[in-house]
């Protein structure tokens, strides 16, 4: 991705809570609920590169697309065009910092606003709205994405997150019986509404370490792991230099590379790519929660996973895409999206790593793609684009692109780099 990085200061909840508080005495319903008082209630979503993408009905009235992720606390809406079409009206402005502590940009807070997901409505929400949409993660998604879910859509439920099958289930935890037997419990720590996991890392042939990782549904990566809050965690030999993600404060640079094994109780993910952000990133959030890293939606979609966020536990159990193995990037290539809206996108080559395949076959930044091994228009999309350049080892890829006026085609082969 898009590999996300919503990062903003942890003031940001307190502040919330306060505005909250001012309106809670009157007699209103507020937060997430089941409508008719179900036990339990299905949401299915679409899952692209590796984000889990819901449909939502805004203020009653405008279907959106956000984002599910429990790397975030509050709800976020992207766009602010949808509450300037509605009128509504913040209750005060605040200053975001970004992940690197440096770039500062400006959003507003909407205490009473509604949400519905399925049959899961939430009434009086706390709403972030961004002036602008600093993340553009439609970009590097392919489609248009409107806000985000976090800890606040998620704490009052038992979350079931089933991403072979696309599907959530949210149950009411007062009427939660479900036998666990076949499932492993971890202890899951939340802090300022974030979950952390401690497992066990193998960085190198010979050092492993016991991590604190946050559990974060928001972030395409399967591990990302910070050079700067362990002496044991150093960037392999083997890497790549990449752009990791993209957050309220721009891009967040560095290196992708593999470790032999992440443990997570009784299983184990090995060669496992790993992102490793530039030094001077996510330090203030290090040294506030003593975080080694992340466990994102590359991991995670390994397993089928039940959030028990009142009782502190995750439960999961593997499921068949443990089958497939870890995959980075073998062309080259960085392809983003483009086009007015996204209503009819186009693809583009946003960047060439030199020495790679994609570079010595000639293809160069700016080049506008027209179809890949054969397909073209419709059938294109930035998830099968990127699938298709990192599928295995030594496959041929035919591209044809647009340069300025001209018509190329291009022929190469897959390399792994890492």
């Amino acid at each position: 991705m898009t590999k996300k990085c919503i990062l903003y200061t942890f003031l940001i909840l307190f502040i919330l809570t306060a505005e909250f508080k001012k309106v809670s005495g009157q007699n209103l319903k507020f937060g997430f609920e089941i409508s008719g008082n179900k036990r339990s209630t299905i949401i299915p979503f679409e899952l692209n590169s590796n984000l889990i993408i819901v449909n939502v009905l805004f203020e009653g009235v405008i279907p959106l697309k956000f984002i599910v992720d429990t790397g975030v606390t509050n709800t976020v809406l992207i766009d602010k065009t949808y509450s300037e079409i509605l009128n509504i009206v913040p209750d005060r402005k605040l200053t975001l910092v970004g992940a690197a502590g440096i770039k500062e940009v400006e959003a507003y807070i909407a205490n009473k606003t509604s949400i519905k997901v399925g049959e899961v409505s939430g009434n009086n929400i706390p709403l972030l709205i961004l002036k602008e949409d600093y993340l553009n993660l439609q970009k590097n998604l392919g489609i248009k994405i409107h806000g985000i879910l976090g800890y606040d859509f998620l704490k009052n439920f038992i979350v079931r997150v089933d991403y072979k099958n696309e599907l959530m289930k949210f149950y009411n935890p007062k009427y939660f019986n479900r036998p666990m037997f076949f499932y492993t419990s971890i202890d899951m720590k939340i802090e300022q509404s974030k979950p952390y996991i401690f497992q066990n890392l193998k960085v190198n042939d010979s050092t492993e370490i016991l991590s604190k990782l946050m559990i974060d549904t928001g972030a395409s990566h399967p591990l990302m792991l910070h050079k700067n809050s362990s002496e044991n965690i150093q960037l392999p030999e083997k890497n790549v230099r990449d752009i990791l993600g993209a957050g309220i404060a721009g891009t967040i640079e560095g290196h992708a590379a593999r470790i032999p094994r992440l443990s997570i109780d009784k299983y184990e993910l090995e060669n496992i790519t790993t992102n490793y952000p530039d030094s001077g990133a996510y330090q203030d959030i290090i040294n506030y929660t003593g975080r080694n890293g992340t466990i994102g939606g590359g991991a995670l979609k390994h397993f089928k996973l039940f959030f028990d966020y009142g009782n502190e536990k995750l439960y999961l159990r593997r499921n068949s895409i443990t089958k497939i193995k870890f995959k980075h990037d073998m062309s080259g290539l960085t392809v983003i999206a483009k086009g007015e809206y996204y209503l009819e996108p186009y693809y583009e080559i946003e960047k060439v790593r030199e020495n790679t395949p994609a570079y010595n076959a000639g293809l160069r930044k700016n080049d506008k793609i027209i179809s890949i091994n054969g397909y073209s228009g419709k059938d294109l999309s930035l998830d099968f684009i990127n699938k298709t350049l990192k599928k295995k080892e030594g496959k041929k890829i035919r591209i044809k692109v647009k340069r300025e006026q001209e018509i190329l085609s291009f022929t190469f082969y897959l390399k792994a780099f890492i």
